[in-house]
């Protein structure tokens, strides 16, 4: 479903890209070249994890759209820090065990998984803190259709005068 009133943010990451991952998924980049945008103020947010650092540019969207942030539970709190108005929609899976097989399916390896498992818990309770509204990822047509008309009610809101 494409959205025109929206621009989807391009993260960055120091992590190799996954086998059958899309070359645009990300903005693959080197440690040092991460830690230089730091340095620089590049970043709206940015956080370490797995051992790899990823972050979010500070980018003015296009046209008048609405930039949509796809990012974990602790950028979530640090944005909401910096704009206090922003839509904050938490996704998380059915179970802790849904997660597991997920992250299988799509490859990741055994350890990462347990990683990943280990800190689960703690993101949602994060994100649910932050979070306007969460969405139980079930079905994927259903859980977007439901952060559509979060974000269509949450736009709606903004137009209106108070």
């Amino acid at each position: 479903m494409r959205l025109p009133y929206l621009a989807l943010s391009r993260s960055w990451t120091t992590r190799e890209r996954r086998d059958g991952e899309s070359a645009d998924a990300y903005t693959f980049v080197s440690r040092e070249r991460f830690v230089s945008a730091i340095d620089a103020g590049f970043f709206l947010e940015w956080e370490e994890f797995g051992g790899y650092l990823y972050g979010t540019p500070r980018t003015a969207p296009e046209n008048g759209r609405v930039l949509l942030l796809e990012i974990d539970a602790k950028g979530a709190r640090t944005v909401r820090g910096l704009e206090p108005s922003a839509l904050i929609i938490g996704l998380e899976p059915p179970s802790l065990d849904t997660l597991r097989d997920r992250m299988a399916q799509r490859g990741d390896d055994a350890d990462h998984i347990a990683r990943r498992i280990a800190i689960a818990t703690d993101e949602m309770d994060i994100a649910r803190s932050v979070a306007d509204n969460v969405v139980v990822n079930n079905d994927l047509d259903t859980s977007v259709a439901e952060v559509v008309a979060l974000i269509e009610g949450w736009l709606a809101k903004r137009s209106t005068p108070t």
